[in-house]
């Protein structure tokens, strides 16, 4: 926790937040069941709570003045900034669909190797022996840039280039078969509209006594609602996972209309983190 709160009065940092399956989900290797833990926030950088409400007037009479005012409460709107993203949390925050593919299932990786200068033999090795299911290509390379098309011969990982310029360089472009397990990623038309219970603390510290208490935050019912939006460069930040949360009505045993419930304890339970 932050070292600074036993100087702080009021609200401070949102730890151990947790999204968990409102109906039974896929994700990747796993088949969530309803209850079940799906994505986990240790410790949350930035955390913003918005309530959008509006005031209804009921008027009339002489001047149309106000009789009966009464507040409408339609959704409460939940910001979440984590600096590190997981499988589950990027699936979730792209409304993807997240499947596992397996070792049995064929999965071509794109690769371009070059360029190269050729061995004795007019050949360079490759990282991955290319499959023969995918189109290869072998390129001149000169002035750089690439030149003219080559035949060539491929002999597991080794390529053979036929009536080369030895004074050019190669690259060649092609597909390896990727062995290993893997997550994909179906991002469709439709989002993910699956729903989940949030749950998640933060501290408070009362101002005439001095003594920090937990609180304990519930929404019954969240949907992620984030657009995605990833730089990728040398020199950019790193990219960090923004979920923009927004709690809807719920029944509960408690409240017909539940968007959501703070129950603030008695002491630190979390004094140890």
């Amino acid at each position: 926790m932050n070292l600074l709160i036993d100087n702080y009065f009021g609200t401070k940092e949102l730890y151990q937040v947790v999204l968990k399956a409102n109906t039974p989900m896929n994700f990747g290797y796993r088949e969530v069941e309803a209850g079940e833990p799906v994505l986990y926030f240790e410790k949350v950088n930035i955390a913003m709570l918005t309530e959008e409400s509006r005031p209804i007037m009921a008027r009339g009479g002489w001047g149309n003045m106000p009789h009966v005012i009464w507040e409408d409460r339609s959704e409460v709107n939940f910001t979440l900034t984590e600096g590190v993203m997981s499988s589950a949390g990027l699936g979730i925050l792209m409304s993807a669909k997240l499947l596992s593919r397996g070792q049995k299932d064929v999965l071509y990786v794109q690769k371009k190797e070059g360029p190269f200068e050729l061995d004795k033999e007019n050949s360079f090795s490759l990282m991955y022996p290319p499959t023969k299911d995918k189109k290869i290509f072998v390129f001149s390379y000169k002035y750089n840039c690439i030149q003219e098309k080559k035949e060539f011969e491929i002999d597991g990982n080794r390529v053979f280039i036929k009536n080369p310029d030895p004074l050019d360089e190669y690259i060649i472009d092609y597909y390896f078969e990727y062995g290993d397990e893997a997550l994909l990623y179906l991002i469709e038309k439709e989002r993910f509209n699956g729903t989940f219970l949030l749950e998640g603390k933060f501290y408070t510290k009362d101002e005439n006594d001095g003594l920090n208490t937990t609180n304990v935050l519930t929404m019954p019912k969240v949907r992620v609602m984030s657009n995605i939006n990833l730089r990728l460069g040398e020199r950019v930040d790193p990219t960090i996972s923004v979920f923009n949360i927004i709690a809807m009505p719920n029944k509960t045993e408690m409240s017909k209309d539940l968007i959501m419930d703070i129950t603030r304890l008695s002491n630190d339970i979390d004094a140890d983190i």
